[in-house]
């Protein structure tokens, strides 16, 4: 799920990706002061001891969580642009580099339409992988375990039930990892040759026309083009159902969590304050995990990107000079 040569082409992005992980973690913090809050503040009133100074207070503190965790948001996202910003620039600009030192023969390595597809869309796709996808990884290790650690001590027997079941969604992701890279490996190659193929008609139209040809290599690129729209289907299926399987685990497991802890309310075995903190705070356990499922098609689309831009960079001179 780590591609090192990706992150060693550009290492000062890793510090931004530090960043937001640091960000997004303190963002989590500040929503478990104010889920704590809100608990205290109602039990309190079910309690009949709510003072009128804890009262202010725990309004207060309400208040002041709500803005700090906008602006932690706000600075993750910030430091997702910039995390990607960089090494779109040095990936578009080393393709250039590499296109003008193969000179005009690098069509023979190399078709101009893949050239034109890599350092566009192949690229982007690398920015979701630096963006979202590489800060996701690092936050979803690091959130359960920190709620876990906040938790443990409300119901011990919550807390290691919802940390059980988290690395379920990992899990899922690994079984189809290498499903997905094989089918994604495809879809690039695919979208390569057809696109390869639509600017050679193009570029041959006229000749086409004079020789009455049009017609059958329309019929040959229709059949190319839903050949690409089959395997574009298998890649959409592919991510639903992997979607649908992380939503089961996600949502059962923070289900299972809060059935668990209105029992033990129930029995009188753990207060209010607890209950309402473990129901507000189990689908934090997951959501993390459950946003990277969604963030990896998308980087091992952008890692499939990659191997090829790769391929491209590594091409011999040499031989190409010579040629």
């Amino acid at each position: 799920m780590i591609n090192k040569k990706l992150l060693s082409f550009d290492r000062k992005a890793l510090r931004y990706v530090g960043l937001n992980v640091l960000f997004q973690w303190l963002g989590m913090l500040c929503n478990v002061v104010l889920v704590m809050t809100v608990s205290r503040l109602i039990g309190g009133v079910f309690a009949g001891s709510l003072t009128g100074n804890a009262l202010w207070q725990g309004m207060l503190l309400c208040l002041l969580t709500v803005p700090v965790r906008y602006g932690l948001t706000l600075c993750a996202s910030d430091m997702s642009d910039r995390a990607s910003k960089d090494v779109k620039r040095t990936l578009r600009s080393s393709i250039y580099a590499k296109l003008t030192r193969l000179g005009a023969g690098y069509s023979e390595t190399v078709a101009t339409s893949e050239a034109v597809m890599l350092a566009s869309e192949g690229v982007e796709q690398i920015d979701t992988y630096f963006a979202k996808y590489l800060p996701q990884l690092f936050y979803s290790l690091l959130a359960p375990v920190t709620l876990f650690v906040l938790l443990v001590g409300v119901h011990a027997r919550s807390a290691i039930l919802l940390l059980c079941c988290v690395p379920l969604i990992p899990l899922s992701i690994v079984a189809v990892q290498k499903f997905a890279k094989r089918l994604l490996g495809r879809y690039w190659g695919q979208y390569a040759a057809l696109g390869d193929s639509f600017l050679e008609n193009l570029q041959g139209l006229t000749t086409l026309k004079i020789y009455q040809a049009d017609e059958q290599k329309q019929q040959e690129m229709h059949k190319e083009a839903e050949h690409f729209r089959r395997v574009t289907m298998k890649v959409l299926s592919m991510q639903l159902n992997s979607i649908i399987v992380m939503d089961l685990i996600a949502y059962g497991g923070a289900a299972l969590g809060i059935v668990i802890a209105a029992g033990e309310f129930g029995a009188g075995r753990i207060g209010f304050l607890g209950c309402f903190a473990i129901v507000l705070l189990s689908a934090e356990f997951f959501l993390p995990l459950r946003a990277l499922g969604s963030f990896f098609h998308v980087a091992m689309n952008g890692m499939a990107a990659s191997d090829k831009i790769f391929r491209l960079l590594d091409l011999p001179e040499r031989a190409q000079s010579r040629q």
